[in-house]
């Protein structure tokens, strides 16, 4: 309203222009390691590394009426936190009776800047914290990425879309976006074991709201999906519990539907012993590692750095 009066007015006697608004954002990373496996009461993990941040703004010309926060933020952008940082804080959601998730804010956190988000998925456990069954990644984002652990209704995930999971997911995410600042396009999702399961099973029913997936000692084929993402797949040879094969299904499955070359061709990247597959859509890498000698342990010194250097390559 007030700037079609400003323009009404300038016809008779010149009005100035609103103000506009310039953005501009920064980030650094950290690293960390430990172990576990998918059965045993793993302890929670916690720590923080530094790391710099800048707010974000709206774009220049917004107007004035225009709300100010970053591009792709979430409906969380711009509301005070009110939780600390650094830290595992739980919060409870209603999706079909009370369920709990954990949110790990980086250090700094800016309500003004949108983060990429990365969920995590754990492996079955008998234990009532058996969210921390899980790849510690959080130790490794600094100030660069907001986590968020889920819990499964039962000891492991249930991937069936008439259970209770996978409704909360999508709760989960609704109502971790509506809280806190998301950047809406650089959604991630880890997973251990059944966990991993998970991840791949979200991967194909909900691949258009996931930029890329990071799994240990599990995995799920996908039909009818609906988007890609890039994936990253841990696996070990010796795995008495969860057989390398679900992986490898898991794995020729994103290749196929990120359109890598046919026959299949590898690079080995850093660390070893992973290979890239060649030939994937711009955005859709496909990163395997098979291990040895590791059973299905968590791999934690392994995977939590590697977990996170992939996701930050595909921010």
């Amino acid at each position: 309203m007030r700037r079609a009066m400003c323009l009404f007015l300038l016809v008779l006697a010149g009005c100035g222009r609103d103000s506009e608004v310039s953005s501009s954002d920064d980030a650094n990373g950290g690293s960390d390691g430990g172990g576990g496996g998918d059965t045993a009461d793993a302890t929670s993990d916690a720590g923080t590394d530094s790391g710099s941040d800048a707010a974000v703004d709206a774009p220049a010309d917004a107007g004035i009426d225009a709300p100010i926060g970053p591009a792709n933020g979430s409906t969380g952008c711009g509301k005070v936190a009110g939780i600390a940082s650094g830290t595992w804080v739980k919060r409870s959601i209603d999706v079909n009776g009370t369920r709990d998730l954990w949110v790990w804010l980086p250090a700094n956190y800016d309500p003004a800047r949108a983060y990429p988000i990365i969920y995590q998925l754990h492996g079955c456990s008998s234990s009532p914290n058996r969210e921390t069954n899980n790849v510690p990644v959080q130790n490794q984002v600094g100030a660069n990425a907001i986590t968020v652990r889920g819990r499964a209704a039962a000891n492991c995930w249930d991937t069936a879309t008439t259970g209770p999971d996978v409704p909360y997911f999508d709760a989960m995410l609704t109502d971790v976006e509506n809280a806190f600042c998301v950047d809406t396009t650089r959604r991630f999702l880890t997973g251990y074991s059944s966990g991993a399961f998970m991840t791949h099973r979200m991967a194909c029913l909900r691949g258009d709201k996931l930029r890329g997936v990071a799994t240990i000692a599990g995995g799920q084929s996908g039909s009818n999906c609906t988007g890609n993402v890039a994936a990253l797949l841990i696996h070990d040879l010796n795995d008495t519990t969860v057989n390398i094969s679900h992986s490898e299904q898991a794995r020729d499955n994103h290749l196929t539907r990120n359109g890598c070359t046919n026959p299949r061709s590898t690079t080995p990247i850093d660390p070893s012993p992973c290979v890239e597959y060649a030939g994937c859509a711009a955005g859709k890498r496909v990163v395997w590692c098979q291990t040895t000698g590791q059973n299905h342990s968590r791999q934690d010194a392994f995977a939590a750095p590697l977990f996170w250097s992939f996701i930050s390559a595909n921010f």
